[in-house]
């Protein structure tokens, strides 16, 4: 198996697994979440190099540093930061910033579309599920 194969089944496996437990528990693991980072830096060691360990440090920074007032203020659950972090030690940088976005327009429409349904009243978004949503639109060669 080939390294970029081996990174994309594990980053797309825990991307689903995430989305399933955010699904049916509410809530991101940490068992998923922080292995995967581990192996999603072991991997890039392995390819990348120090250029990639520090490009994907940089990305889990700028994740945490941007979403942490979100997660203050009760938009965003600290499952959905690690997540998020998790995802960029396997993707470079561009790509992750494109998926990151791609997921927040994914969540604000499902936002949306709940807000409407409900007429008003509050409902979760379970953010993991845009999440899974943008990475498997990336296998697919859709950005």
């Amino acid at each position: 198996m080939s390294a970029d194969l081996f990174r994309n089944a594990a980053l797309g496996c825990m991307a689903v697994v995430c989305a399933g437990t955010d699904l049916y528990c509410g809530k991101v693991f940490n068992v998923v979440t922080v292995p995967g980072f581990v192996l999603g830096i072991l991997s890039c060691a392995w390819t990348c190099g120090a250029e990639g360990i520090l490009n994907i440090m940089c990305s889990a920074a700028f994740t945490i540093v941007f979403l942490y007032p979100f997660f203050r203020a009760g938009g965003l659950g600290a499952g959905d930061i690690k997540l998020l972090a998790a995802v960029s030690a396997f993707l470079k940088p561009e790509i992750f910033l494109r998926c990151f976005g791609l997921a927040f327009v994914f969540g604000a429409g499902i936002g949306l579309l709940q807000l409407l349904h409900s007429r008003g009243r509050m409902h979760t978004v379970h953010f993991a599920v845009p999440v899974a949503v943008s990475v498997l639109l990336h296998f697919a060669g859709v950005y």
